[in-house]
């Protein structure tokens, strides 16, 4: 495969992020077995037939891989529409303003380089190009940091993902440019003011936010946990998914 960072297109590069996720979750974690098809060393699932898959090759092997949900591809599966609390968000977005982000994977061999920043890098290439104004992940609690530091912040109930276990969502509000700033975010440096035009909802969706985790914090000590880690979050500190990269990139690059 030619080395690079882009949204898979052909079967191959598609089946080389299956084969990535294998071998990071099942065979490095320990997860997901019973999901996995362990006669092609493949990790897949029905989303798969509607998701972007984002590769990143280096030297011809697969180094990093995500998927990506997009509201203009296909509507959200219920099941996913529920985990992510999407109903709010959609009361004030169109379906095509919103992403969801999935299972981001570095192979063990390229970790501590800029793989993954690259990787969001093109991620929020599509988010602007496709004028998307929010970005929705789930997190565990040890990679809250990075997530932190990127500009996420946690506002719903922690709910247990098959195969992984407690997880929160976290909500990227693309206009608020100045709490990417604030953060120290990298995507304060891919992306200036300008880009961001379009957003025009991102008041409403601070409130949406602010209201959620309100009711997330009254719902159970679990919630307390990641909410507490949030309110303790350096804005200093770099996280291990920053350790060792640059970030001296543009969406122009």
């Amino acid at each position: 495969m030619k080395d690079g960072v882009r949204f898979a297109v052909t079967e191959e590069e598609r089946e080389a992020s299956y084969h990535l996720r294998y071998k990071v979750y099942v065979e490095c974690m320990n997860r997901l077995s019973d999901k996995a098809n362990h006669r092609k060393k493949e990790l897949r699932d029905d989303y798969d037939k509607f998701a972007n898959a984002l590769i990143a090759v280096k030297d011809g092997e697969l180094a990093g891989t995500l998927r990506l949900f997009w509201g203009g591809d296909t509507k959200f599966p219920d099941p996913m529409a529920e985990a992510y609390r999407l109903d709010p968000f959609l009361k004030r977005l169109a379906p095509d303003q919103v992403c969801i982000i999935e299972r981001l994977m570095v192979s063990e061999k390229r970790r501590g380089s800029s793989i993954a920043l690259r990787m969001y890098q093109e991620v929020m290439r599509f988010v602007v190009t496709h004028k998307i104004e929010v970005v929705l992940i789930d997190c565990e609690q040890h990679n809250m940091a990075s997530y932190l530091k990127l500009g996420f912040r946690p506002f719903t109930k922690t709910y247990d993902y098959p195969g992984i276990g407690p997880v929160i969502p976290m909500a990227l509000i693309v206009g608020d440019y100045q709490h990417l700033k604030a953060v120290g975010s990298p995507f304060g440096m891919l992306i200036n003011e300008d880009n961001l035009h379009y957003c025009n909802h991102s008041n409403q969706l601070k409130r949406i936010i602010d209201f959620e985790s309100k009711i997330a914090r009254l719902s159970g000590s679990n919630n307390l946990l990641f909410f507490d880690y949030f309110q303790s979050f350096s804005k200093k500190s770099t996280p291990k998914l920053f350790q060792g990269s640059r970030f001296k990139m543009r969406l122009s690059a």
